[in-house]
Formats: C-alpha cells, sequence, structure tokens
C-alpha cells in the first residue's frame, strides 16, 4: 500500500514539485530570515566578537549595550587591579572618528584602542604588518573590508584622522559592531591623540582572574568598589541582545517575516495537497472496495505529506545554506547564521506544517465512499 501511495505522489509531476517548492519556500524563507536575525544580534554583540582573553568586563553599572558605555577613570582601574583574585586588569577604548579621503570625502571610523604594554584585546589575525607596529606614533591597524571605503589605502600611506597625521601600518580581520562603521586599531595613547578624552576616558576594563573558580567571587567584589559591575562576556551579550530586541523594531520585523513565510507555506502546501487528494479519490475509493482499512488509507496520506515534508524541507535548507555560504565569501555586511538550534526549530515548523496540510485530506479519503469508482 505504501508503494502504491509514492506512486500516486511521484505520478503527478507538476502537483508533486509544486508541493515541494511550497515547503521549500517556507524553510528558506524561515531560515533565511532567522539566520539573518541571528547575524544581527551576534553583530550587535561588538567588542565581545574579537576579545576571549578576559573573564570580566567591568563598566559603568547602566551600561544596557556594548556600544553605549560611559567612560571610566583611571583610579576605577587600580581599584579592579587590587582585587583579590584579579590576574591582570588592562583598559580598553572605544571611540569615534572622522577620516578625510584625498578625494574630498570623509568617513566615520570606530577606533579601539589598546594597552601600549600588553596589546590586549588586538584582533585575532593580523593580515599584513606586526601588532608591535602600534606601539608606533600615529599608527594604526585597517581591518581588511573598511579598505574599500578609505581608498584601499596601503601599508605606509597617511590618513587625516580629526585633523592628525595616522600612519597606516597594517591589515586586520575582525567582525564589526552592530553599526557597521569602519574599524581600526591604534594603542590608547595614540587613539587619545587623535579624539581627545576628558578626565575619565576608558570604555571597559577587561579582568583576568587566577582560576576559572574565582570568577562569581571576583565579580561580586568587584561590584563593591562602587559605580562600576563586572559582567561575564555571556551575561553582556545578552544584556546587548535584549536591549537590541527591546529597544528597536528589529526583533518585530524579522519575527513578523517568519511568521508570513510559515503562513504562506502552510496555506499554500495545504491548498495544492488537498486539490492533490481530491483528485485521487477515485484512487482511494478503488483501494476501499478492495478491503483496504480507513486507517491504512490514512497511513498512505501521511506518507505522501511526509515525503514531501522531508524533500521541500531538504530543498529549502539548502538554498539558506547557499546564501549563508554567499554572504561569508562575499564578506558582505549581511552576515547570516545557521545554528543547528533555527535548523530544527524550522524542521519543528515545518512538521507542524505537514500535519496542518493533511488533516483536510484524511478527512476526505477516511470518508471516501467505495461506490465512487462505480460514478461518471
Amino acid at each position: 500500500m505504501l508503494r502504491i501511495a509514492l506512486k500516486m505522489l511521484f505520478g503527478d509531476r507538476t502537483k508533486y514539485a509544486i508541493l515541494v517548492l511550497g515547503i521549500a519556500f517556507a524553510t528558506l524563507l524561515i531560515n533565511q530570515q532567522g539566520g539573518i536575525f541571528l547575524g544581527l544580534l551576534t553583530r550587535a554583540t561588538g567588542p565581545l566578537q574579537n576579545v576571549h582573553q578576559p573573564d570580566l568586563w567591568v563598566s559603568d553599572p547602566g551600561v544596557r549595550f556594548i556600544a553605549e558605555y560611559r567612560p571610566l577613570s583611571d583610579q576605577k582601574l587600580n581599584r579592579v587591579r587590587s582585587v583579590p583574585g584579579v590576574m591582570w586588569a588592562e583598559p580598553l577604548v572605544n571611540n569615534w572618528a572622522v577620516v578625510e579621503l584625498p578625494d574630498g570625502r570623509f568617513e566615520k571610523v570606530n577606533i579601539i584602542g589598546l594597552p601600549r604594554t600588553s596589546m590586549v584585546g588586538q584582533p585575532a589575525e593580523i593580515t599584513a604588518g606586526s601588532i608591535d607596529d602600534l606601539r608606533m606614533p600615529g599608527a594604526v591597524i585597517i581591518e581588511e573590508g573598511s579598505l574599500p571605503r578609505l581608498g584601499d589605502v596601503k601599508i605606509g600611506d597617511a590618513l587625516k584622522l580629526n585633523d592628525r597625521r595616522a600612519v597606516v601600518v597594517g591589515y586586520c580581520r575582525a567582525k564589526k559592531g552592530f553599526e557597521s562603521n569602519l574599524l581600526m586599531y591604534a594603542s590608547i595613547d595614540n587613539t587619545l591623540a587623535f579624539v581627545p578624552a576628558t578626565r575619565k576616558h576608558i570604555s571597559y576594563i577587561m579582568v583576568k582572574c587566577q582560576s576559572p573558580e574565582v570568577v562569581r567571587d571576583v565579580q561580586a567584589r568587584i561590584g563593591e568598589i562602587g559605580d562600576v559591575r563586572a559582567f561575564t562576556p555571556d551575561e553582556m551579550a545578552m544584556r546587548t541582545i535584549e536591549y537590541i530586541l527591546k529597544q528597536t523594531g528589529i526583533g518585530v520585523n524579522f519575527g513578523i517575516t517568519i511568521v508570513l513565510g510559515f503562513v504562506v507555506g502552510v496555506l499554500l502546501s495545504a491548498a495544492v495537497f488537498y486539490q492533490f487528494t481530491v483528485e485521487n479519490l477515485k484512487q482511494f475509493a478503488v483501494l476501499k472496495a478492495l478491503g483496504v482499512s480507513g486507517r491504512r488509507l490514512g497511513m498512505m496520506v501521511l506518507l505522501q505529506a511526509g515525503v514531501v515534508g522531508i524533500i521541500g524541507y531538504g530543498v529549502g535548507v539548502g538554498g539558506a545554506s547557499v546564501f549563508t555560504i554567499v554572504t561569508r565569501k562575499l564578506t558582505a555586511e549581511l552576515d547570516a547564521m545557521l545554528p543547528w538550534q533555527l535548523l530544527a526549530g524550522s524542521l519543528a515548523a515545518m512538521m507542524v506544517c505537514i500535519v496542518l496540510a493533511s488533516i483536510l485530506s484524511l478527512r476526505r479519503v477516511v470518508r471516501v465512499a467505495p461506490g465512487m469508482v462505480f460514478s461518471g
């Protein structure tokens, strides 16, 4: 009986293709939009994507978003360094400046200032030059994705950065923040020369604990200093993601698109599958006249729906995967992600879609009269 069900399904290739494409479209839309949404949330975590050495990030207690901060003073840095259990504590400066280009254009650039001695917070990959060159006066290292908008400057070229001379000493690869602005690295001394600051100039204090077991104790002790609070990288990331979801319309917009994709897939698949079943009622009536039970006929319909769903899901996931790979190969600003949790969630959604699409068809098949085979 199951073999007959598959022959009935594959026999009408046009309707079979429409069924598969309906499920594939819904799967593609859910995974593609979901992947872009997760990529945007990850991008929003800013420096957390590139800096993996510290166990704790110390900031003002009111921080809501990694890119929004209230500067800390050197006094706070010294007090954090004196907390028992701290192996080292280093400052990180996150500032903005304007680069003037030879053709008269200007670009806003994000400057990450690193401590001159330790260079903690440096990008994971230096593709040209040396991180040690940042210790030179006016030296900057530019993130590779920012080069086209800076006129493809070469190592040794000079840039006008806030009316001060900056010299390119290398290139790196690093993740940009939510704003997707140009990104470059410099020492803290050079950063403060490009962007003069007030008495408080430290954006974050990065803390490494003596052992993983004391992280929570150190976190609590830092909180007792006053006017500062320590976050683990995961806590800071979740704080940033919550801000994006609650304070912007990104979550609502992507949610609507994903829901629409699911609804369209359900309606299209249900309509076509129902029509497919109705047009094959005579074949089901013949089987019932031969003694096949209504339960067995229902299993045949579910098998047809399951096969269509699995094939359509595979096609849709394949399309979403190709899209994700292409965006990453092109180093596009749109950096989609396809974690297994998203794929599992979309599979569950498609199973619901298949069940809903089968309900109407099952009623007609189970109640089909054997005498239909003799009707005109």
